[in-house]
Order: C-alpha cells, then structure tokens, then sequence
C-alpha cells in the first residue's frame, strides 16, 4: 500500500532544531463514537510515526507520549491512559500485536492505519485530516483542569468540518480556500460525543484563549421558512487563519443573507426594553437573573443617553430626543439585591410620574457597546438626573404593544413591535 507523502518542514531555536510535522488523519477515526479519546490520541501519535516503508513498529508507551507532548516528564495517570487507549486499538483491530514482552514493549503491524488516496482501484476516497504536530504538543502541553485528550479530539473534529469549498478572494485579487467552518457546535460536539453546551463551550474558550482557532461570533440572525428567528451558526478555524474568517464572515453577512437577516444586539435590546415595559405597565415579575439583565440594559442606555444629552448641550442643542429617551429606574427600588453593599439614594432615581409609557429608541447607542458587554458591567451605579428631569411630554406611543413572557419571546417578531 502507498502512503500519502507526510511534508515536514524545520524551524531553527537557539537550543536545537523543532521539527513541525503535516500528520495526516482518517477522518471517519476520529470521529467514531465507539473509540474513546484515549483511544484517537494513541491513533494519532502512531501516525507521526509511520511512514511508508515498513507495517512493523517498535512501540512503548514513553514513546507514545513523546509524540503527544515533545516531552517525557508526564503523570502516571497519563501513562495509563495511553495504555488503555492502545489495548483499545488491538482490542478493536485498527492495530495488531506481533511481539510484546511484560515490560509494556511491543512491536505492533500498524498498516491498517496508512492513508492510501492513489490507487485507482480505491474507489471510496478517504477523508482526512491534516493536523500539525505543533498543534498536538501546544493542547497536550495546556495548563488547564480540562481533560486534555478529549481538547485534542474536540480540537482535531472542529477542524475536520471546515468547508473546504468556501472560497474569499481579498482586496487585491487572491483566492484563498480551506480555511473557515460553519457547522453548529452541536454538530462538531456530535462527532467527538461532546453532547454538553457548557462543556464544548469551555473547549471553545481555552482553544481561544491559547489561539489554536479563532471564531467569528455574528450579531445578527436569520428567518426560516416560518419567520421564526435562528441564530447563525458561528464561523471559525485556525487562528492563523483570522483574518480570512473575518473576510469571508463579514462578506457573508453584508452581501449573501441580505433582507433575511435581523441584528442580534438589536433585538435583545428590544426585548429588554419591551421586558421593562411590562414590569411598568403592568407589574410582570420576572427571576431574578432577567432583573438583573433588564436593570443593567436600562441603566447602562439612561447613562449614555445623558451623556450624549450633555454632549448636545455643550455643542448648543436643545438634545430634547435625548432626553426622551431617558426612562424611569423607579420600578427596580423593591428589589434590595440590585443594589447590595451600596449607598441606594432614592433621590437619584428618575421620577416616574414625569414621564409616560415611552421607552425611546432602545437601539441607540448599541453600535459602540455590546449587549453582553453592557450586562457584564457591575449592577449599581447612580444616574445623575438633575439637569436631565424636563416636564415636556415624551410623545405619543403609538405602538400597539402587549406583555411578554419569556415563554413568548421565541415566538414573537420583536421587530414589528417598534
């Protein structure tokens, strides 16, 4: 059997040379649910070994490790598991065992698990994925509580969905292509068994955080068939690769979705306000995480509009539409948990009975802030209303609005409402 040619390449360190391997892996492998992640990291190692000379290989677990990590300093518990991920692969055939002795030494005939794409007699293509030994020793070397193994696997599936037909041509001309995934992260969850959102969300994050990927979050969604709204499954791939996902992402969005798509921050900060309008008009409770987000939204846009008003004033307008939009905070003094370990100073709260029901324009400064950003920031802080309290009417409200509960709000159009 031919082996599909393995490129290599060096890199000079003052205190040696660091060979940066291209290692090429099945793709229906890794993402078999029946082998573990103990299991696909074994797989992987021995494939940085092979090449197309021989099937017979003389293994260890020392040496298994070595290929992970670039290192021979590792926790016994980290030895064990690459034992068990090994006695998996004879157990399962992927390998077989021609001699080993008690000390853990084998030689093992691994040819079931080269790559072979040039035979015309291979109908069946096999996919496959390439991944550089860089990447492998950068997880295997995290700091972190997570369970490396299953990173690497959830690392190595992420990118066996990207697109390789998703194509972005730059400024100047340049085709660029394989770059960049959008499948959900239920899906690339589904091929590694990662069936937990806060799990593959922390892999997410850490993978971020060391800049292995880079994802491109949109702020906006789509409707289906039904007018329902969806969120748009985020883009992503290598961190390399940064700058051509937030091309081709951002030229998707300008240009392929077009009336389809509604702005994700837009509509939150609707839904908020619409939310504050219920607690006013009509009492709605809500749990106390939604307060606090509701609080926090309000009291954030009062803040802005105030100071966009002073900013009015100075220039020598009269900043009136401003001022209307400014709403009352009064509604939120009962509940004693926004305002904990702080001086609350009822003086400082907008008066109600000096506005009516109209909210504003609850999109009006969100293009310098996002929502998730505005309800990260701390919950209490006092709104200076002095100069800003005028006895104008605020305008008519002509909307014909209606209480929403947080059942409702995947159902209705927020965007009709205003």
């Amino acid at each position: 059997m031919i082996a599909i040619f393995m490129f290599c390449y060096c890199i000079i360190f003052k205190e040696g040379i660091y060979i940066i391997m291209d290692i090429f892996l099945d793709s229906k492998i890794i993402t078999d649910n029946t082998l573990s992640s103990n299991a696909i990291a074994v797989y992987t190692a021995l494939r940085t070994i092979q090449n197309s000379n021989t099937n017979a290989y003389y293994v260890n677990i020392k040496l298994l490790a070595y290929q992970l990590s670039n290192n021979l300093i590792l926790s016994r518990k980290y030895m064990e598991r690459l034992s068990d991920g090994l006695n998996e692969l004879i157990i399962k055939e992927y390998i077989m065992v021609v001699a080993n002795n008690v000390d853990k030494d084998y030689i093992l005939d691994i040819g079931n698990l080269i790559i072979n794409n040039r035979s015309d007699e291979n109908k069946d293509k096999t996919f496959f994925l390439v991944i550089k030994s860089e990447e492998i020793h950068k997880i295997m070397n995290l700091d972190c509580r997570l369970d490396k193994f299953s990173v690497l696997r959830y690392f190595m599936c992420m990118l066996n969905t990207i697109n390789h037909n998703a194509t972005y041509f730059d400024v100047v001309g340049n085709t660029y292509n394989n770059f960049v995934g959008f499948m959900t992260n239920d899906y690339i969850g589904s091929l590694c068994g990662v069936n937990s959102y806060t799990t593959y969300d922390k892999y997410n994050h850490l993978l971020e955080d060391n800049e292995l990927i880079y994802i491109f979050r949109h702020d906006i969604m789509l409707r289906d068939d039904k007018g329902q709204l969806k969120n748009l499954p985020n883009h992503y791939g290598r961190y390399k690769d940064k700058e051509l996902i937030i091309g081709y992402s951002t030229n998707r969005e300008n240009f392929e979705f077009g009336e389809d798509a509604v702005n994700k921050r837009t509509n939150e900060s609707r839904s908020l306000m619409q939310k504050y309008y219920c607690m006013v008009k009509y009492g709605t409770e809500y749990s106390e995480k939604e307060i606090k987000r509701i609080y926090k939204y309000v009291h954030y846009r009062n803040q802005q509009n105030e100071k966009k008003y002073e900013q009015e004033i100075e220039k020598g307008y009269s900043g009136e539409n401003l001022l209307n939009r400014i709403v009352s905070e009064e509604v939120f003094n009962k509940y004693n948990y926004l305002f904990e370990n702080k001086n609350f100073d009822s003086a400082n709260v907008v008066d109600k009975e000096k506005f009516n029901d109209n909210w504003g324009e609850p999109t009006s400064m969100e293009q310098d802030i996002s929502i998730k950003e505005i309800l990260d920031m701390p919950a209490m802080g006092n709104v200076n209303n002095e100069q800003n309290i005028g006895n104008k009417s605020h305008g008519e409200d002509n909307h014909d609005l209606f209480c929403v509960t947080e059942k409702d709000l995947d159902l209705i159009d927020i965007d009709e409402l205003f």
